[in-house]
């Protein structure tokens, strides 16, 4: 496995890992993950207690010692803070490194919760290949992204991937419903079931934050993070939903 798919599986372990010890945290969306660090910051006038405000320095030393610590352990890939750290709708934004994956974290003000990634709700998201914009409109089923790309097809089908691992809990319940759904659609779609595999590092690049579980389906819609809010009952109808307007409505049994 390459570099940087370890470096993009790290990351959905990171979060997957700090849920756990929380006893299954249900936010489907990045993972978000909260938890206390269980050390005082100290200050030339003394120690800082959890409650009081940090500033954003503070913020950077207790956050950067958890992840070394906690998360990534002696040997693992090298993190870094990419610009200094600013205070935006009241969380700290932390711009992280790992290896030579970026993305932005936020924290709290006192520095008691991380959370690795985040949703702008209701405002327009740039593709991640920063060419264009796709629409985030509620009509979508199962709070996909709509790009202005073409379908991207093969053999005269419309390709359906999935980027996951089994060490992400949310991957690991995505990826039984997508593998459901596609199985209803087998001479209709082709399905790249990318489940600890390097393949298709392109469109996951082009299409992830660096999340997973991550699918995308005919590279029209796409979504980083699993359904779990919605059950497993509303994601197969709406994977199926999205899956029949990139097929034309074939099956007619499954799409009728």
């Amino acid at each position: 496995m390459d570099k940087k798919i370890k470096v993009k599986i790290c990351l959905g372990i990171l979060i997957a890992l700090v849920c756990g010890l929380l006893g299954g945290l249900a936010m489907g969306y990045q993972g978000v993950f909260s938890k206390p660090l269980s050390f005082l910051v100290k200050t030339a006038q003394g120690e800082v207690s959890i409650k009081d405000s940090l500033t954003a320095e503070q913020v950077e030393e207790r956050i950067m010692k958890y992840i070394r610590e906690e998360i990534l352990g002696e040997g693992g890939p090298e993190v870094s803070l990419t610009a200094s750290t600013t205070f935006e709708n009241g969380v700290y934004k932390l711009n992280l490194k790992i290896e030579d994956s970026e993305f932005a974290s936020y924290a709290t003000k006192d520095g008691n919760l991380l959370f690795p990634e985040a949703i702008i709700l209701k405002e327009e998201s740039v593709k991640p290949d920063g060419e264009g914009e796709a629409e985030a409109e509620d009509s979508i089923p199962g709070s996909f992204l709509a790009s202005k790309d073409e379908i991207c097809m093969e053999d005269g089908k419309p390709i359906i991937y999935f980027f996951g691992s089994e060490g992400c809990s949310y991957c690991k319940w995505e990826h039984p419903i997508i593998e459901a759904v596609t199985s209803k659609f087998s001479d209709y779609i082709s399905f790249h079931n990318n489940m600890d595999s390097e393949e298709d590092m392109d469109v996951f690049s082009k299409y992830s934050t660096g999340g997973i579980p991550t699918l995308v389906l005919g590279c029209k819609y796409y979504r980083v993070g699993a359904g779990v809010q919605s059950g497993e009952e509303q994601e197969t109808k709406d994977l199926t939903a999205l899956i029949c307007e990139l097929t034309g409505n074939q099956p007619a049994d499954v799409c009728e």
